[in-house]
């Protein structure tokens, strides 16, 4: 089983939507990015949703969305399960 504890340097400290991206700087400088398109929910989003975001030490979350994206899952490469997803 994969050890989980929080590592400050995979702490969140900042997010940006660009590109077709959607990239999170970590605490110690790294930045990881997922295509948008994994992540629909944050796509079809207003700028102002986009805008309202809160980091926490293993994600970043929008409230107004009641989603967010999972560091861990990030750094390991994991696509995001959509319900679309389930369906298929």
């Amino acid at each position: 089983m994969k050890n989980t504890r929080f590592e400050e340097k995979d702490r969140p400290v900042a997010v940006l939507i660009h590109d077709s991206l959607v990239s999170v700087t970590l605490a110690d400088g790294r930045i990881i990015s997922n295509p948008l398109n994994w992540h629909p929910w944050l796509a079809q989003a207003t700028e102002q949703q986009q805008a309202h975001v809160e980091y926490h030490a293993f994600s970043v979350d929008w409230p107004d969305l009641d989603e967010g994206l999972d560091i861990q899952g990030m750094l390991q490469g994991i696509r995001p399960v959509t319900p679309v997803d389930l369906h298929s």
